[in-house]
């Protein structure tokens, strides 16, 4: 009787309904969408967790590498070796195409370390960040031996603005992976590798870029704070990383967005980048 009592009583409960599980963001139909490849890396700094498609693989950084170019200027001032207000020479010679800061600082011929790093975060000027790789980093080379003092492996810069966003099938110059690029935006925005000062005076300077309005921030609700820095090279090049911030407190998201192989436009590929945030939020949003 009590075994009876028991399973008439379990048969008068509500049935238990399971949810099914979320899908994952189906990163490889915005691939197929533009014919190309897309690497993506989030971090969510609060909760840990991540989300990442090729990862792994080797992507040209195009304009994003000004980011690391930056952070390598705020970390000498930091350390004293240089200060915001120190001035470096230009010269008609170190013009290279996209040039809207240089050619207004030009005719001074000369800009303070603060102008340039300005001048690359916000109008993601060339010839400018050739003449920080000159004066704080004796070339593209210098900057990879810093990223491997910071803790990247995997970063490398081989050439100078223009010729690094050529984006060649194979070559492994001036590339980076989406794991890679983010665990040292990381460490540089968000962590050790800056102090605070420097932190926020890069956060302000690609936050007020109007070179990405179509890409991350695009895919982001309203309220949401977008810190990022774009890229634009070769063969479909259309990149973005940066930091998410959530209006309701919670620790940022580090991402990365880097794509290639595609014949699309930069329109369409822009628009890929903010697909991919908008599949990221409602994954974690």
């Amino acid at each position: 009787m009590r075994r009876r009592t028991l399973i008439g009583r379990l048969a008068a409960l509500p049935a238990v309904t399971t949810l099914p599980a979320q899908a994952a963001p189906d990163f490889a139909a915005l691939e197929r969408r533009v014919d190309g490849r897309l690497g993506f890396f989030a971090l969510d700094t609060g909760r840990g967790r991540t989300l990442a498609h090729r990862a792994d693989e080797r992507f040209a950084m195009a304009s994003t590498f000004k980011s690391l170019l930056a952070a390598r200027v705020a970390h000498g001032v930091q350390s004293g070796r240089w200060r915001w207000e120190d001035e470096v020479i230009l010269q008609p010679g170190d013009r290279v195409p996209h040039a809207p800061a240089f050619d207004r600082l030009l005719p001074r011929g000369r800009a303070t370390l603060s102008q340039l790093v300005q001048a690359i975060l916000v109008l993601s000027d060339n010839p400018c960040a050739n003449v920080l790789l000159r004066h704080c980093c004796d070339g593209p080379a210098g900057l990879t031996a810093w990223l491997r003092a910071q803790g990247d492996r995997v970063t490398r810069l081989d050439r100078w603005e223009t010729e690094l966003n050529d984006n060649a099938p194979g070559d492994p110059r001036d590339t980076t992976t989406p794991r890679a690029f983010a665990a040292s935006l990381r460490h540089l925005l968000l962590g050790a590798g800056l102090d605070t000062a420097g932190q926020g005076r890069l956060w302000s300077d690609m936050q007020a870029s109007p070179t990405g309005l179509k890409r991350l921030r695009a895919g982001v609700p309203a309220g949401w704070r977008v810190v990022a820095k774009t890229g634009t090279g070769g063969r479909g090049a259309v990149n973005d990383v940066g930091l998410v911030f959530l209006p309701d407190g919670r620790q940022p998201w580090v991402v990365v967005a880097l794509q290639s192989d595609s014949t699309a436009s930069t329109d369409e590929l822009s628009a890929t980048l903010a697909d991919a945030m908008r599949l990221l939020v409602a994954a974690w949003g």
